[in-house]
């Protein structure tokens, strides 16, 4: 009885089994579709459609594809579906899946179509409907093939729209770069071009395994390699990448990479990138900015409160007209740049022609947009007009407020150290500086010039300013401050001051017979500076030859020079004109000519008794050079002391002609 029972349930057991594989063998599983599109709508808020066939076929890794599956796109995407494909096939483990793993050792997809975009406000179509339930891990991938991928990137505020063209070959070998990718169109404005090629895509997945990547890219004209590998794709990336980077301007990178750069000239710079989590760094950096090199290490972190750029940047030969564009130097038209471009920069560089200080405008939303704490040297200076010789300066930019401290310049054997600030976190931005001059020397300070050759001197001095205004030029018309510089204990070439006082039997001697050095008591110069406006409150050379007073002013405003030079010379001349030296003009054209009519000569304490004390604050600014002469602090010492007007007039009237 039992015997017979047992038989009865193993062929029951077996007509089951029997029965729900033919069940399953012709089941028509779309049957199942509405189930499925209902089930994914619900979880993704947007409509999931399959229109083709869904298929199963049983085996221990099932293969499972559909026909025409597609999932809508968000209500104000610019076209319909978000994601589409003709073809979705893939196996998937049972035992993994019955472990709670969901693998999937094959995945082939066919004319895949993916639109990413972000709205006018920002919104992305990406976001899905949220669920309470925390994110599912992406499945493990064995082998994936894609065929005429097509992956298409929007967003309107930044006026980008690419697309990419992607494929892999099916079965190519993990060590081999099966995937290959073609991008095109526009990158925040620019035009966009790149190439790309990958390892499998079954690695994109894996946590450890370093993916390997080659690809080049133009975005407008900046043109940029790499090569190496990424880890964790899925997740924040680990990138060990070497780069190299060329274009016409550094402050293109600026809408590329969010990285702001002042304009440059022309560059090339290559290194070894490298990413971990907010931190993206270059060390041991090299290349060329126009005729100058660099190298370094730079460190850009994207974690904090706005991106924060480090850097300790060297360069061992440095052509001072390549930081031009530092302080808004404008540029010629490139051959690059469009039509529009050329002509907006050429009605630029012409309204600037007869203009010296940079007018271009601060871009003030570049400086609140990212911090920066750079430390910069220049070992060697090329320039041709300036007597420069080293660099060293620390840049900070903290929420819009630029400080340069110092930008200490080695200069005519001497140093000019600057203490620079520009606060931009208003409206109109605000400028500072103190500038220092220390021991400058006067032949090394004008080298091209011949009458210097033979001169000596050392020369020390202060300016301080405080403006307000949209760039440099604006800056300084609205300054405010002083300006004064002393020379003491030097020489001076006699026949520059018989030059300026127009002694033609002097100059004749001297040019017969040969000039000679005058040695220079003192030369104190100290401008009085209100709203862009010079005023000239003390200027004497006093040598042992002759007295030159200076007065008048220099208009910051309007780039123009208003100086007189009245010459006294102290020897006597059948000839000598005493006549007094005019500068005038701009900045960009000044002109130098006699008065037309003789001065009325004064005395000199009266001269001295004119300017008062001012130039007493430039005392503790004098570097004197080797020696005793201790003239120049006597001189200054000398105008804080008025003299009688009785005396004055005497001497006044003693001395006209």
């Amino acid at each position: 009885m039992r015997t017979r029972t047992k038989r009865r349930l193993s062929v029951f057991s077996a007509i089951f089994v029997l029965l729900v594989i033919i069940f399953v063998i012709w089941f028509d599983w779309n049957m199942m579709k509405p189930y499925i599109e209902h089930q994914v709508t619900e979880k993704t808020g947007r409509e999931f459609v399959i229109r083709g066939d869904l298929d199963v076929r049983l085996s221990l890794n099932p293969l499972i594809s559909a026909e025409g599956v597609s999932l809508a796109n968000a209500e104000w995407g610019t076209e319909q579906p978000m994601f589409g494909v003709d073809k979705v096939a893939f196996r998937i483990s049972l035992w993994d899946l019955l472990l709670g793993d969901i693998v999937l050792p094959e995945v082939s997809v066919s004319h895949p179509k993916i639109i990413l975009e972000k709205s006018a406000d920002g919104k992305r179509n990406w976001d899905l409907k949220k669920e309470e339930e925390k994110k599912a891990e992406l499945p493990e991938i064995g082998k994936l093939t894609l065929d005429q991928g097509k992956l298409i990137f929007r967003d309107p505020k930044t006026e980008t729209d690419v697309t990419a063209s992607i494929n892999s070959e099916s079965g190519a070998d993990v060590r081999d770069m099966p995937l290959d990718v073609a991008a095109e169109g526009k990158f925040t404005g620019l035009q966009f071009k790149a190439q790309a090629q990958g390892g499998a895509v079954v690695s994109l997945t894996d946590k450890t395994h370093p993916y390997p990547i080659k690809a080049s890219a133009e975005v407008g004209t900046t043109r940029a390699t790499i090569d190496g590998t990424v880890t964790r794709v899925a997740k924040l990336p680990a990138m060990d990448l070497n780069v190299d980077i060329r274009g016409e301007d550094l402050s293109a990178l600026y809408p590329i990479v969010g990285i702001v750069i002042f304009p440059s000239p022309p560059y090339h710079i290559s290194g070894r990138l490298l990413h971990q989590k907010t931190e993206w760094s270059m060390k041991g950096f090299s290349g060329t900015v126009g005729k100058s090199d660099l190298g370094g290490d730079i460190l850009f972190d994207t974690g904090g409160e706005r991106p924060m750029l480090r850097g300790d940047v060297v360069s061992q030969v440095l052509d001072l007209n390549d930081l031009r564009g530092f302080i808004g130097a404008r540029r010629a038209p490139q051959p690059q740049d469009t039509p529009a471009e050329k002509q907006e920069k050429k009605a630029s560089i012409e309204a600037q022609r007869h203009r010296v200080l940079p007018d271009k405008k601060f871009q003030v939303d570049r400086l609140q947009a990212m911090d920066a704490d750079v430390k910069f040297t220049g070992k060697s200076i090329r320039n041709k007009d300036l007597p420069v010789e080293h660099l060293v300066a620390h840049l900070k930019v903290d929420n819009g407020l630029l400080t340069l401290d110092p930008a200490n310049f080695s200069v005519a054997g001497g140093n000019i150290v600057s203490n620079l600030t520009i606060n931009a976190r208003n409206e109109t931005p605000a400028g500072e500086a103190e500038v220092d001059f220390k021991r400058l020397q006067l032949p090394k300070l004008f080298p091209k010039i011949e009458l210097t050759e033979g001169s000596k001197g050392v020369i020390g001095g202060k300016m301080k300013l405080k403006g307000q205004g949209e760039s440099v030029g604006a800056l300084l018309a609205s300054a405010d401050g002083r300006f004064g510089l002393i020379m003491s204990g030097g020489q001076i070439s006699n026949l520059i001051l018989e030059i300026i006082g127009l002694d033609g039997a002097e100059i004749m001697k001297f040019l017969v017979a040969g000039d000679k050095n005058v040695k220079v008591r003192c030369a104190v110069s100290d401008f009085d500076i209100k709203n862009g406006i010079m005023g000239s409150e003390v200027f004497i050379i006093d040598t042992v030859d002759t007295n030159i007073i200076g007065e008048g002013q220099i208009s910051l405003v309007e780039e123009t020079i208003g100086m007189k030079l009245s010459p006294q010379p102290k020897d006597f001349s059948i000839v000598s004109l005493r006549t007094p030296v005019h500068i005038s003009g701009t900045f960009k054209d000044p002109t130098v000519y006699p008065d037309k009519m003789l001065a009325i000569r004064i005395g000199a304490a009266v001269l001295l008794g004119i300017f008062a004390t001012p130039a007493a604050a430039l005392i503790p600014l004098i570097e004197t050079g080797p020696g005793e002469d201790n003239d120049c602090k006597a001189l200054i010492a000398s105008v804080q002391q008025p003299q009688p007007k009785k005396s004055q007039n005497k001497e006044t009237q003693a001395e006209k002609p």
